[in-house]
């Protein structure tokens, strides 16, 4: 069930990101403060649906090509690795206690065992005869 839904939530969010600007109602009567890209550029929303969609993407491409430090990027990614390795050791050790207890408890039921048999085995001799 896990499986359908999300792949029916991906397959929305494809659609929505690929036939939305299609849906939506680009023309130049708006302002340029209703679309992000028109504040980007400067420049109105264009009328034709091709040409609407290039600028859309030409004001995407123009975001992703912002300069980041490598200095930035070594830190994100420190603090990536650091936390994926902070959940995986606590994962370890909920899984290890668990594990320990379970040993602890079937060691406990062996010596509660092993006390039963000796105390049977000296009741037996409490009142067996003496040679």
């Amino acid at each position: 069930m896990k499986e359908f839904l999300s792949s029916i939530l991906i397959i929305g969010l494809l659609f929505i990101g690929l036939f939305g600007f299609a849906a939506l109602g680009h023309s130049m009567n708006h302002g340029q403060a209703d679309c992000l890209t028109s504040t980007i550029f400067n420049a109105p929303c264009p009328n034709n649906v091709i040409s609407l969609a290039q600028h859309h993407i030409s004001a995407v491409q123009k975001l992703f090509n912002v300069p980041v430090e490598m200095f930035l990027v070594l830190l994100v990614s420190l603090v990536a690795v650091s936390i994926l390795r902070f959940a995986y050791l606590y994962q370890f050790l909920i899984l290890r206690s668990q594990f320990l207890s379970q040993r602890l408890q079937a060691s406990r039921e062996k010596i509660d065992h092993l006390k039963h048999r000796l105390i049977s085995w000296l009741s037996l001799l409490e009142h067996s005869p003496s040679f």
